[in-house]
């Protein structure tokens, strides 16, 4: 039985100092280092990762592969201009990214067969069709059958820092879960919006009204405890062992360094402006803070972009803006700090949006050929990889599918995407199932 202190915190209660799906961080952090010894050390490697998803569906047309001569039925409501690559062209909503652009490449070719949102999440999440039957539930969004990026990243790529390796803001991202890697392999999820005055990350600061002296004493008095439980419990190891990975969460939720990275408004005002004050554009600042402090794997998720009516109104004065300046910001900001070669940023979508408008102003699911962008980590910049038809249809040169984006990713943060791991029964699995790394990108 778990017995309080005088202000009513219990021993226990005090250590659950973090929530990953259920799991303490301790718990997190103790299945983690029981897992580390699968991490060969030749496949550590010292580029970061910020994965950008937007949810809903990009319109490619609209913003990455403008498509001026056709019909406007087709090419909607928006122009091309010129971005500082020459005969690169952006549509006129991406100012901010036309000027950055030899900073990242598009891929204009991605491709894939299903239009459903949940099982375009776990495609784009993981490289792997969820297929139709077996265990995947399509009306269930963080269903897994395959692990995510990230958790591919935190098993084999292991951690660089005193950060959790796969971190998730400002909530878990669909699709973005371990699967069969287990709870270890699961993302720190912070549930909360950076762009919120009230932002604070969860369960890294102590609880309120626990001074730093009194938190002391209290780690003093655990470790006699914890002495005088081991003599009494020599024959078991577990109750050493949990409390290990308790003060392991303790420490990292007293870290200075955990502490100062999760703590945005360390940045000047006048950089916080620089991203925009939305939801993307702090989560984007965010994620470069984090990436800094030794984060493998940062995913942002930002959502609403499901243009079934009213397109070009959405796209121009809702969501594209904060997109525009907050990746932007961030590709200026990396470069600056000499951290674009060490971080890849991603930016993807589950799938594109129909060439025609349709009766509601709007555009429908289009998983057929769609368009991403990176940057970073040796991306060359102010390149376009693949094309599209006249009417942004069907990819008609070099097509990518989901698997080829993960093995991408995998192999530009040093991983082997051919790595087979085992499931929980022994059935052979490969991390990118059959994906080929664009070599074009590099």
């Amino acid at each position: 039985m778990a017995h309080p202190y005088c202000d009513g915190i219990d021993r226990r209660g005090f250590f659950k100092v973090g929530s990953l799906g259920g799991l303490t961080l301790a718990e997190t952090l103790r299945l983690q280092a029981l897992s580390a010894a699968e991490i060969p050390a030749e496949k550590r490697n010292d580029v970061n990762c910020i994965f950008i998803f937007i949810i809903g569906g990009m319109a490619h047309q609209d913003l990455w592969d403008p498509k001026p001569e056709a019909p406007a039925e087709i090419r909607g409501d928006f122009t091309p201009i010129q971005t500082n690559v020459p005969g690169m062209q952006l549509t006129n909503i991406l100012p901010h990214m036309a000027q950055v652009a030899d900073q990242f490449a598009i891929l204009r070719g991605l491709t894939h067969t299903d239009p459903d949102h949940t099982a375009g999440y776990h495609v784009m999440m993981t490289g792997v069709h969820p297929g139709v039957g077996g265990n995947f539930n399509r009306n269930k969004q963080d269903n897994n059958v395959h692990p995510a990026l990230g958790s591919m990243v935190s098993k084999v790529g292991g951690g660089n820092g005193a950060l959790p390796p796969y971190i998730s803001v400002p909530n878990f991202l669909n699709s973005g879960g371990p699967a069969f890697f287990g709870a270890s392999h699961a993302p720190f999820v912070i549930e909360s919006d950076p762009a919120s005055p009230e932002f604070s990350v969860r369960d890294i600061v102590l609880p309120e009204g626990v001074a730093t002296d009194r938190s002391q004493r209290r780690q003093l008095a655990l470790r006699e405890i914890n002495r005088l439980e081991a003599a009494a419990e020599k024959s078991s190891q577990t109750v050493q062992a949990v409390d290990v990975f308790q003060e392991k969460a303790y420490n990292l939720m007293t870290s200075q360094k955990a502490r100062v990275a999760f703590d945005i408004s360390r940045e000047s005002q006048e950089t916080r402006d620089t991203y925009g004050m939305t939801s993307l554009g702090q989560c984007c600042l965010l994620g470069r803070r984090m990436v800094e402090a030794g984060c493998r794997f940062v995913a942002i998720e930002n959502g609403h972009w499901d243009t079934h009516r009213k397109n070009t109104m959405s796209l121009r004065d809702l969501l594209v803006p904060a997109l525009d300046q907050g990746l932007s910001a961030l590709l200026k900001d990396l470069k600056e700090r000499g951290l674009l070669d060490s971080t890849l940023v991603v930016l993807t979508t589950e799938f594109g949006r129909t060439p025609r408008i349709n009766t509601m102003a709007g555009r429908d699911h289009w998983p057929q050929a769609f368009s991403i962008v990176m940057a970073g980590a040796g991306v060359r910049g102010g390149n376009v990889i693949g094309a599209t038809d006249s009417q942004g249809a069907y990819v008609t040169d070099r097509p990518v599918t989901p698997g080829d984006m993960s093995a991408t990713v995998l192999k530009m943060l040093g991983i082997d995407p051919d790595i087979v791991v085992h499931t929980p029964v022994g059935r052979p699995v490969q991390l990118a199932n059959g994906g080929r790394p664009v070599h074009e990108l590099l």
